[in-house]
Order: structure tokens, then sequence, then C-alpha cells
């Protein structure tokens, strides 16, 4: 399977473990407006959070609206009118200081990287953010280029989102393409809406369901990757 060339790595949940950051940033959030913190609480903030995620994959919504109303919106549940773009502010600190690694993710990248690989982050999220994790996580350095969303201007799955790599990477050899990621909805679909061979990440052994995006090989460990690339 050594026909791939070029390794494309989403971050969150795929190297960096983004439940942690976002489990920490969001309980001084609730701390901060003597909230309950409890998994009610949890959950209204994920339900709306994701379902502002979904709407801003599916093209429907900016990346703006989702980072200036999610906590306005989740605050109102609770009857506190707050401005969504002050409290996401904070919550940026807060998450910028998360960067533990997921179980294997530093192993992994160097053995493709000594093996030549050429290894990359296409991520959706803030620019700052991600670099700031990036390099605190001391990950960085396996990467040729990083692929950021808000610095491209396009999301996961959107193919302008790809295009804008093989661009800038001055090819258009899909089949030389991996894409690895945990989410079927944005890069699993991603991957195969421009016709990448793609890897879903799935440490929680879940199933997909019938209308999800069937990824080109799954996996539960990173270093399966290994075991993948050397078949």
């Amino acid at each position: 399977m050594n026909k791939y060339k070029y390794i494309i790595f989403d971050l969150d949940d795929t190297l960096l473990d983004f439940q942690d950051s976002e489990k920490k940033a969001l309980k001084k959030i609730i701390t901060l407006y003597k909230l309950p913190y409890n998994s009610q609480t949890i959950a209204c903030y994920k339900r709306i959070n994701d379902s502002l995620w979904y709407q801003l994959e599916e093209g429907l919504i900016s990346r703006e609206k989702v980072l200036k109303t999610r906590f306005s919106l989740f605050l109102k549940e609770f009857h506190i009118d707050e401005s969504g773009e002050k409290v996401e502010a904070v919550y940026r600190e807060y998450l910028n200081q998360g960067h533990t690694t997921i179980i294997h993710a530093y192993e992994l990248l160097s053995n493709l990287s000594k093996q030549g690989y050429k290894l990359y982050i296409g991520t959706n999220g803030v620019g700052h953010t991600q670099r700031k994790r990036l390099k605190d996580s001391k990950l960085q350095r396996y990467f040729d280029h990083l692929f950021i969303s808000e610095e491209i201007g396009y999301e996961k799955p959107n193919p302008l989102f790809f295009q804008h790599i093989f661009n800038t990477l001055n090819t258009n050899c899909n089949e030389e393409f991996l894409m690895i990621g945990d989410r079927l909805s944005s890069d699993i679909k991603g991957a195969l809406n421009v016709g990448i061979d793609c890897v879903w990440f799935n440490p929680m052994k879940n199933s997909p369901k019938s209308f999800e995006p069937k990824s080109t090989y799954t996996i539960s460990n990173l270093m399966q990757i290994v075991e993948l690339l050397e078949k």
C-alpha cells in the first residue's frame, strides 16, 4: 500500500485530544457563569454546538456565526443574556492551553516521517488556536504544511478545502493521498468528495449509521496506520 505519498491528518480527536481540552475549557465557562456543572449542562452545550458545526459542514452557515452565537444560545437556555463573542474569546483562551495528545500520536508520526511520507494537517478550526496547540504539543515538527479552514476559507467536507491542498502541493494525483480523521461527516465525506482514500479513526469502535459515508479503511488504534501502509 505504499502507493500513498501524501498523508493528511485531521487534528482534533485524531492527534490531539480535543475532548479533554474542550471539557476543561467548558468547565471554566460553566463555573464562571455559576451554572451547575453536570451532565445536563454539558449536554445542552454540546447539542447547540454540534448542531451549529453540522450546519457549517453542510455549508448552511458561516464559521463566524458558529463562533459568535454558540455561547449566547447556550447561556440563553439558562436565562443569561450575554454576548456570544465575548464568551467565545474567554473560552478560546482556555482552549488554546489544551494540547494533550492521542495515544501513539508521537510514535506514529515519527515512524511515518522516517519512512519518507509527506505529512500534512487538514483541520477545521481557528488558525491561532490550532497552530498554538500543535506547537505546544511538539507535533508541529512532523508536518510539511498546516491546512486550516479559517485560513483557507473553506471547511471540510467542501471539495474546495481539498482542492486548495492539491493546488498548494501542485499535484492532482488523488491516488497518492490518504486522509485520516475521526469525523465521518467532514474528514471521510470530504475525502470521498474528491476521490481520495480515507481512514476513519474510530477508537470507540462505533458502528456507522446507514446514511453516513463509508471510509476506505477503519482503525481503532493509530499504530494500525503503519500496518495498513505495510500491506
